[in-house]
C-alpha cells in the first residue's frame, strides 16, 4: 500500500508510452499501471498493426503514422495533461517501489530516472544492469529503460522533449544535465532483455555502443535509426 504522500503525488503525473506492435507488452504495463487510478495514461501507437487501442478503455490512445520513440513520446507529451511526464516502455516491469518512489520524489526534484533490473537470469545480464546504472549516475546520463520522468517546466526550460527517432533519451539527458542532475532511485524497473536474447547480448551492446559514438560525433538521428532497425 502507497504511504499519502506518494499517493498525493500520483494526481500530478502523467505516464506516457510509445509503442509499436507490443500488444502483449502493452497489457502486461497497463495492468499494472491501473491499479493506481490516479495516474493519467497516455499511450503512443507509431502505426502498429495489433490493435493496441483494444486492450484499455482507461488509457488515452493516440495514433501516429511515424514511428519513432522519440517523436511519439514528444507527441504523447503535448497531450498530457498533468505537470509530471513519467516514461515507459511497453516492456516495462513496474512494481510498487517504483510507483511509491515517484510518488514521493517529484516533491523534492525536477526530474530522474530508476536503477534498471534486467528480467533475465544470465551473469551477463547483471553486468549490463550494474554498468548501465553505475554509468548514469557518473555521467548524468540515462537510458529509456530506466523510466526517466521529467516536471513539465524543466523540459519547456530545454524546449521540449527532443522530436527525434533515435538517442532521444541521450540527448534529453545531455540538456537537462545542464539544468540539473537527475535523482536516481534505487527503486529498480524492471526492464526487458528481448533486444538482447533476440541480436545476441555481446552484439547488440557493442551495436548500441557504436551508435552511441556515432552520435557523439555528430551523426544524424534519422540515419542511426534507419540503420539500427535494418539490422533488427
Amino acid at each position: 500500500m502507497l504511504s499519502e504522500r506518494a499517493q498525493a503525488g500520483l494526481s500530478k503525473i502523467a505516464v506516457v508510452i510509445p509503442v509499436l506492435n507490443d500488444r502483449d507488452h502493452l497489457r502486461r504495463l497497463l495492468t499494472t499501471l491501473e491499479r493506481h487510478p490516479d495516474l493519467e495514461l497516455v499511450v503512443v501507437d507509431g502505426g502498429s498493426s495489433d490493435n493496441p487501442q483494444e486492450i484499455s478503455s482507461r488509457a488515452t490512445f493516440i495514433q501516429t503514422t511515424k514511428p519513432g520513440r522519440g517523436r511519439q513520446v514528444a507527441l504523447g507529451i503535448k497531450q498530457a495533461t498533468r505537470e509530471w511526464i513519467w516514461v515507459l516502455h511497453a516492456d516495462s516491469f513496474v512494481h510498487e517501489e517504483n510507483v511509491e518512489s515517484i510518488g514521493t520524489a517529484i516533491s523534492q526534484v525536477r526530474w530522474g530516472r530508476f536503477d534498471v533490473s534486467l528480467d533475465g537470469s544470465r551473469w551477463e545480464f547483471r553486468m549490463i544492469e550494474t554498468l548501465m546504472n553505475w554509468r548514469s549516475r557518473f555521467t548524468s546520463i540515462c537510458t529509456g529503460d530506466q523510466g526517466m520522468f521529467f516536471h513539465q517546466d524543466i523540459l519547456k526550460q530545454i524546449g521540449g522533449f527532443p522530436d527525434q527517432p533515435l538517442m532521444e533519451d541521450v540527448e534529453v539527458s545531455k540538456r537537462l544535465r545542464k539544468l540539473a542532475k537527475p535523482y536516481c532511485s534505487n527503486s529498480r524497473l524492471g526492464a526487458s532483455t528481448r533486444k538482447w536474447e533476440a541480436d545476441g547480448t555481446f552484439r547488440t551492446v557493442l551495436r548500441m555502443w557504436r551508435y552511441r559514438i556515432r552520435y557523439y560525433f555528430g551523426a544524424s538521428p534519422d540515419v542511426l535509426y534507419s540503420e539500427y532497425y535494418r539490422h533488427r
